[in-house]
């Protein structure tokens, strides 16, 4: 399998382009503490708040901020899927199978074929970021990212992570939060300045006025609730 025709072809060089642009976890934060969802007349869309700037997002925003492959595969041949026998399709098939439905997380990707693994390898990276423990984890979702790559079938990235975005929404959530690069990126993109790390960690008075106030802690991540 040519895998950077591959990639070419599925759209995603703009996820792995652009990468001097400056991952600012602490911003992330904020954007994710900040999130509320609309319930105005476009039901798929939230604002969030970073560095004083008011910012709405919606599936359509971030496929045109950061680029995102939203039309399907446009570039792949049969033969991309079908090489000395082997059909990965239908290997894809056999997995989804095999993992069932109860327990969606024990596969490992280690059981994929080398060159799906490799897809596999831009997914958790890209699409469904996740921490390193569960990296090498197969998930529903990937196994679904997987099985319609090789198909050639569309598939709207923009939605599924927004989707996933606002699974974390609100703060909650401590470990290392999805999509960091991107949102980093999506920031840069519409014109918030992230360069002073430090100023962007320390505006806490930066959160919504009906959001409980936190601090956030450099060292573990976590979200404090400010008492004094």
């Amino acid at each position: 399998m040519d895998i950077p025709s591959l990639v070419a072809g599925l759209g995603w060089e703009s996820l792995i382009e652009d990468q001097r642009v400056l991952h600012c976890p602490e911003a992330v934060r904020l954007f994710y503490v900040n999130i509320r969802r609309d319930r105005g007349p476009e039901p798929q869309s939230f604002t969030t708040m970073v560095c004083d700037h008011e910012i709405t997002v919606t599936p359509t925003l971030l496929a045109s901020v950061l680029s995102l492959p939203h039309s399907g595969i446009h570039a792949c041949y049969e033969s991309d899927f079908v090489e000395h026998g082997f059909d990965f399709c239908a290997a894809l098939d056999r997995l989804t199978r095999d993992i069932g439905k109860a327990f969606p997380n024990r596969l490992s990707a280690g059981r994929l074929p080398d060159d799906l693994k490799v897809l596999h390898f831009f997914i958790t990276r890209c699409f469904l970021p996740r921490d390193v423990d569960s990296a090498g984890l197969l998930h529903s979702n990937d196994l679904w990212i997987l099985s319609n790559a090789c198909a050639r079938q569309p598939i709207n990235y923009a939605s599924l992570m927004f989707a996933h975005i606002l699974k974390f929404g609100g703060g909650g959530y401590s470990g290392a939060l999805p999509f960091g690069p991107l949102i980093t990126r999506y920031l840069h993109r519409i014109g918030i300045d992230l360069r002073d790390k430090v100023a962007v960690c320390n505006i806490h008075d930066d959160l919504r006025p009906n959001h409980v106030l936190v601090r956030l802690d450099a060292n573990v991540g976590r979200r404090k609730l400010v008492t004094g």
